[in-house]
């Protein structure tokens, strides 16, 4: 078992405070729990465990600790150590070298070194934290090469930061450019664009130790690199710089600053070059990079990277499997073959919020393998032999970031790619283009992708050459509401002219509106990446009609899943991608399992009509009237509790009948008691009662004062609420505005209008029955309910507009309407069983007791067979089922009278 960290840093702040140099090594074997009689032998000189030789103790697996004098150089000894025999014999983790002044330690297995002063030794206590049994969380990556070398470049950054000033955009930029800059060398001497360790060695052989002198160097090596291999400035450079290849490409163009270094940075920049960067992927390594120079985001790093698996989810159905299709027809016939290879080199894939430019890398990637196979088919069914090079050029990636380091990256990002596939290139078929000089890389334009003309970033799209074929996609930033910027409304503003509702949606609709006047003007095909919400409630039927109004289809969908990235938070959003096309040969829905050919796809990706839900007065199966509840808008006045309730009853007896108790949301699902004055058919002398006209008096001084008219005017009557919809006698079912999105749900009930006063915090039916209630509570009526409802936060807000009166009702006869009322009947008493629950605490999908769950089962089954007799396999058969259903109740009511205006808003 691990040992507490709390006793660890107690005991490392001791050692430090009293620093003995002869006990030292001991009281720190001692703070990360190592055994006591290992220490005592140690001491003492005869452990034959210590595998070190001289005064240096060294365990095997753990560390090697060695003591020097003052003026030896920590560094150069750490590194000698870590580099010798008995080190890796004993596959020693931690060597660690001190003067007592200062400390150098290196983690073998992390790939990290520590410099630290002993005074400040205590505080770096984490670092070694795996001696006792706390291995460091590097490894959480599926791929650990990108993280490790993503927080090596990020401690780098951190130094450089110290001391250079970037309090300039312009210092901010340069910066960048010489980081990616670095990022290339790196990976260039390690893939055999330059020599092997190229670069590091010469670091380490050509500088200073104290660093000063390596910004010259980064200057000359820089101008080398972009110097013609025949260019006579080379002549007059050093030899070592003189070697270097002619890269181009723009990479090394312009005349940028470079950062200063010290000794620490220069380390660091030497440790960096240590790793093999050949493992380095260029689609994930960009966005890590990106997490960990922006110090908000260090705590989940690799959070912000999308995985391949998901960019597959989005280009797969965009283009590549048909792409794939047409390689599978025309495999034996080598015109086809040609033609399809021609295809590829007129596409052009844009994604109009690239970030580090993963959807560009992978979709770049997977073509050039998609070519590859290709060429290979071209082989088997050539008569001669032909050298096929590929024709897929960098220059058919276009992308728009608004961040500049990001955008750097990108660029670099889609040469490292490009070297990648030509090294797979060359294994396949043993040839391949040179590396060097870099050609162009992708068309990344640094800006705002709202305020840009997509037009001109992406122009080839503007010359209307027949084959050429445009895919526009990505996973731009979703922001929904309270969570924008002024900037971002007044870009939505913009976008969505003329639009009334533009703020209820999502941010993410911007892209998705530019991405449909494009696929309208230019015939492109479109995927977005997005939060589930614009395919529910208020969004979907606002959002949805704009974009078919292009004259645009949903041709695929992925319905709701967890978009999550393998980080140390693996935190996670729900979200859709959706597909859009003027021309879709096919339409097909994707359920995280089935990938399904259907008809047509909805606004809420189900199959069925495109029309949206919208929002409407009166029922569509002429269901009972759903009403709002009262409202006191009282200023608290007439609203009591249990304490007050009693104290006026007690100081005036007669008020006790126009008392009731009154329920607002979070009284009902509770269990909170509140109670209200009642006082619609009280008398003058109730009115007048002590404790019962003070009340009446505040409330009419409150609405008095009050900025709306219409509160004014009730101020003539302060005694009665402002609404009064409570039904005099009988039953009603009361449902919540607002509700939990945990609840399988939401908890509904059937309330005694006599007693039980509504507030307008719920909506309720008045002279409702158990079927009613049996039918609003099953889970056909709830999977509507999740599909068109509203949202309060992440909270569902039901709606009686938009989701009650929308719901397609079943047809039943008498028996079957007495069934439904005998199982809504078993949940109401089941319910009862559990006096001491509230509806929310039943209701919690972790504590809902197991008969209630059987009880509202046996109601499920029983509605879902009110609507057909096959069991619905999943929420989305009963979706479609529904959909299908409201589409007929609606056809059926345009045919019998002209429609109706639609509500302005719903309830």
């Amino acid at each position: 078992m691990a040992i507490s960290q709390a006793r660890i840093i107690e005991s490392m702040e001791q050692a430090c405070s009293n620093l003995n140099p002869n006990e030292f090594i001991f009281s720190f074997l001692d703070a990360y729990g190592f055994p006591k009689s290992t220490i005592t032998r140690l001491r003492k000189g005869d452990d034959s465990r210590n595998v070190a030789s001289g005064n240096d103790i060294g365990l095997k697996k753990k560390l090697y600790f060695r003591t020097v004098p003052e003026g030896i150089d920590l560094n150069a000894e750490a590194d000698s150590l870590k580099a010798s025999e008995v080190v890796s014999r004993n596959d020693i983790r931690f060597v660690i070298v001190t003067d007592f002044k200062s400390l150098v330690a290196f983690d073998i297995k992390a790939e990290e070194r520590l410099e630290t002063s002993m005074d400040e030794l205590d505080k770096q206590y984490a670092f070694f934290l795996p001696l006792a049994g706390y291995e460091k969380a590097v490894m959480y990556s599926e791929h650990p090469a990108d993280v490790k070398a993503s927080e090596k470049m990020g401690r780098l950054f951190d130094l450089i930061r110290e001391r250079n000033d970037l309090s300039k955009p312009e210092d901010i930029h340069a910066l960048n450019v010489f980081l990616t800059r670095l990022l290339f060398c790196f990976y260039a001497e390690d893939t055999g664009i330059f020599a092997q360790g190229q670069m590091t060695s010469a670091i380490q052989s050509t500088t200073q130790e104290d660093g000063s002198d390596v910004d010259q160097f980064f200057s000359d090596l820089f101008t080398v690199l972009n110097l013609d291999d025949k260019a006579p400035e080379r002549a007059s450079m050093a030899a070592h710089f003189q070697e270097y290849p002619y890269v181009n490409g723009g990479l090394f163009e312009a005349d940028e600053p470079i950062p200063e270094f010290g000794r620490k940075a220069r380390r660091l920049l030497i440790d960096c070059g240590s790793m093999d960067w050949s493992e380095i992927n260029p689609d994930i390594f960009g966005s890590m990079f990106q997490a960990v120079i922006d110090e908000e985001q260090r705590g989940s790093l690799g959070q912000h990277y999308t995985s391949v698996s998901n960019i597959m989810k989005v280009i797969q159905p965009l283009f590549l499997d048909k792409l794939y299709a047409e390689l599978e027809k025309s495999r034996k016939n080598g015109r086809k073959l040609k033609k399809l290879l021609m295809r590829l080199q007129n596409l052009r894939i844009f994604d109009p919020a690239c970030g580090s430019g993963n959807f560009l890398i992978i979709a770049y990637k997977e073509l050039r393998k998609l070519e590859m196979q290709v060429i290979d088919a071209l082989n088997k069914v050539s008569d001669q032999t032909e050298m096929y090079y590929s024709g897929i050029k960098l220059s058919q990636f276009h992308g728009i970031e608004i961040d500049d380091f990001a955008h750097e990256v990108a660029v670099l990002s889609l040469w490292l790619a490009e070297h990648q596939m030509n090294m797979a290139f060359k294994e396949m078929f043993g040839y391949a283009e040179a590396a060097l000089p870099l050609r162009d890389s992708g068309n990344i334009s640094c800006g705002n992708a709202l305020r840009v003309n997509w037009e001109e970033v992406c122009p080839l799209i503007e010359s209307g050459e027949a084959g050429h074929e445009l895919y526009i996609c990505g996973n731009p930033p979703f922001s929904g509401r309270g969570n924008r910027s002024e900037e971002q409304l007044a870009e939505m503003s913009d976008i969505f002219k003329g639009f009334k509702h533009y703020k209820t949606l999502d941010y993410v609709s911007c892209w998705f509106i530019l991405g449909a006047r494009m696929a309208k003007k230019y015939d492109a095909e479109i995927a977005f990446v997005s939060t589930n919400s614009i395919c529910k409630g208020e969004q979907a039927g606002l959002l949805w009609p704009e974009i078919f109004k292009q004259g645009v289809d949903i041709h695929f969908a992925h319905q709701t899943f967890s978009w999550k990235n393998s980080a140390k938070d693996n935190a996670g959003v729900h979200v859709v991608i959706v597909g859009l096309s003027t021309h879709p040969e096919d339409k097909f829905l994707y359920d995280g399992i089935h990938k399904a050919h259907v008809r047509n796809i909805s606004a809420y990706l189900t199959e069925g009509a495109s029309d949206a839900v919208v929002a409407r007065e009166a029922s569509v199966s002429k269901a009972p009237k759903m009403l709002f509840g009262s409202m006191p808008r009282d200023g608290g006045h007439l609203l009591l509790s249990d304490v007050e309730k009693k104290t006026l009853e007690t100081q005036s007896p007669a008020v006790s009948t126009f008392i009731k108790r009154i329920y607002g949301a979070s009284e009902f699902l509770n269990g909170k008691t509140r109670w209200c004055l009642w006082l619609k058919d009280a008398s003058e002398d109730i009115l007048k009662l002590p404790g019962v006209s003070e009340r009446v008096e505040a409330v009419r001084a409150m609405r008095s004062k009050s900025k709306a008219a219409s509160t004014r005017e009730w101020s003539k009557l302060p005694h009665l609420f402002v609404q009064m919809a409570q039904p005099e006698s009988g039953s009603y079912i009361l449902v919540p505005r607002v509700s939990s999105e945990r609840r399988e749900y939401i908890p509904i009930g059937l309330m005694d209008a006599s007693h039980d006063v509504c507030s307008d915090a719920n909506l309720f039916i008045p002279n409702a029955t158990l079927y009613e209630f049996g039918i609003l509570t099953s889970e056909m009526h709830n999977d509507w309910m999740r599909t068109v409802a509203g949202r309060l936060e992440s909270r569902y807000r039901y709606s009686a507009t938009l989701v009650y009166n929308t719901f397609p009702w079943p047809e039943v006869n008498d028996r079957q309407r007495k069934k439904i009322e005998e199982l809504a009947e078993e949940v109401l008493l089941v319910r009862e069983d559990y006096p001491d629950k509230s509806l929310s605490k039943l209701y919690d999908p972790k504590e809902m007791p197991e008969p209630l769950r059987e009880a509202h089962k046996a109601l499920d089954r029983a509605v879902e067979k009110l609507y057909r007799d096959k069991p619905f396999r999943d929420a989305t058969e009963r979706l479609e089922h529904l959909f299908a259903r409201y589409e007929k109740l609606i056809a059926e009511e345009k045919v019998k009278k002209p429609a109706k205006k639609t509500a302005k808003g719903s309830n």
